[in-house]
């Protein structure tokens, strides 16, 4: 599931909430534990109450991300995950801003990116577009939408308005519409996501822990 996340044009589930997605992922990540075990989704559905359909999907998608790692019936907490969850039971937007980095890899961020490039926009019309664009269902890119702006990679103005972070244009100033990230695209702290991904997890987390002074830089 990890090794072709980032070329999986995958969405997140239709059948459950972004709230509900985001608690079923700290969910695996506590059970996975520091050792990263492996985690059924048979399990994470009796903990949950969601169907182990549904949680499959759930960890698709996630697998997508890079917080876990696996098969949709079984996975495990990647070194991301796991920092992230252990993050989230101190301050959520702690948590949040860790999955920045995570994000910007994914993609379907160069895409919205691409969409957000003219002015700012109304949430129904970044979804609409999405639509148009991947021919999704509209709850699937409701999801989508609301997971990118949990990982802090789009902002909303007090107008309700869309447009992508400071951290995210900093990461792809010029990323074009409806193109997504190869695996050397992008900069986040002078590497590129492929060197990020390569190094040792004691490293990745430290790097992971300087992620919110960069969020800083966005007035919001």
């Amino acid at each position: 599931m990890t090794s072709a996340h980032q070329t999986r044009q995958l969405f997140p589930t239709s059948r459950a909430s972004t709230p509900i997605q985001w608690a079923v992922s700290l969910d695996l990540a506590t059970l996975s534990g520091p050792e990263r075990r492996s985690v059924s989704s048979l399990e994470l559905s009796g903990r949950s109450g969601l169907g182990q359909d549904t949680v499959a999907e759930i960890m698709a998608f996630l697998g997508t991300v890079g917080l876990v790692e696996g098969t949709r019936q079984e996975c495990a907490a990647t070194v991301a995950g796991w920092e992230i969850a252990t993050a989230c039971r101190k301050d959520e937007t702690q948590g949040r801003l860790l999955l920045l980095p995570l994000f910007l890899e994914h993609w379907s961020v160069p895409l919205v990116y691409g969409m957000l490039l003219d002015a700012p926009i109304e949430q129904s019309v970044l979804v609409s577009r999405l639509r148009e664009t991947t021919g999704i269902a509209p709850r699937r890119a409701q999801y989508l939408v609301e997971w990118l702006m949990l990982a802090l990679v789009l902002r909303q103005d007090p107008a309700m308005r869309i447009s992508p972070s400071a951290a995210c244009t900093i990461a792809l100033p010029s990323a074009p519409p409806a193109v997504a990230a190869e695996e050397s695209s992008g900069l986040l702290m002078g590497l590129t996501f492929a060197e990020l991904r390569s190094l040792p997890p004691e490293h990745y987390v430290a790097l992971l822990k300087q992620v919110p002074a960069l969020y800083d830089l966005d007035p919001a």
